[in-house]
């Protein structure tokens, strides 16, 4: 049984939130703002500190989360594509780490319930990958097991990771989830009304949010 400790989660929050307007780590959500809800469901798991990938907006989101235990690492040019930051997240895991659980940014509302009974199929049956699914369709967070590790440094960065998933299904478990946070993005102010039911302007202006410099 791998011990959930050694998943290491890497958090992807490196892109511009182009459709958004307003970086997507730093959106409302309750209390807390998309990237700290994720934070703090890694924290209650149990899971090591994260290392988290960032991007251009990267100076306004670190003064937000200076009281959050993480390893921080800017990705230089994140229009390479999302495997261009996880191969730059794994490059700097505690090499002990037996899994790499990756959770973009942009699905902030998986339940931590959620999130613990997925880490725990993986430490139980030990395949190389694991992830939710809801309605059909692969969600997120998943992990990966070290076994693939080297596979996602190799792979052509316009490959993406799909092909590593295709390649390893018959390794491959899946957790049937009610919950449609874990396939659906927040990517555009209408998702994020649907999401809070609170329209985006809105939001900003009631938590006196930071400003886009």
């Amino acid at each position: 049984m791998i011990p959930v400790t050694s998943i290491a989660p890497i958090i992807l929050a490196a892109g511009d939130s182009t459709r958004m307007g307003y970086p997507k780590a730093l959106l409302p959500l309750g209390s807390d703002v998309f990237l700290t809800r994720i934070l703090g469901i890694l924290r209650n798991v149990g899971l090591p500190k994260p290392v988290i990938i960032l991007g251009r907006a990267a100076p306004m989101i670190q003064a937000q989360i200076r009281d959050w235990p993480a390893d921080v690492w800017i990705n230089p040019d994140p229009d390479r594509g999302q495997l261009s930051s996880i191969q730059l997240a794994l490059s700097h895991l505690n090499p002990e780490s037996q899994g790499g659980m990756i959770w973009p940014v942009d699905l902030p509302a998986v339940s931590e319930d959620l999130v613990r009974r997925l880490t725990q199929l993986f430490a139980a049956s030990e395949p190389w990958i694991a992830f939710p699914v809801h309605d059909g369709k692969r969600g997120h967070p998943a992990i990966f097991h070290r076994s693939l590790f080297k596979e996602f440094m190799d792979a052509p960065l316009e490959e993406g990771p799909k092909k590593i998933l295709i390649r390893h299904q018959s390794a491959t478990v899946a957790l049937p989830t009610d919950e449609s946070a874990a396939v659906r993005d927040i990517d555009t102010p209408e998702d994020y009304q649907a999401l809070t039911g609170e329209t985006l302007s809105a939001a900003l202006a009631r938590t006196k949010a930071p400003l886009i410099p």
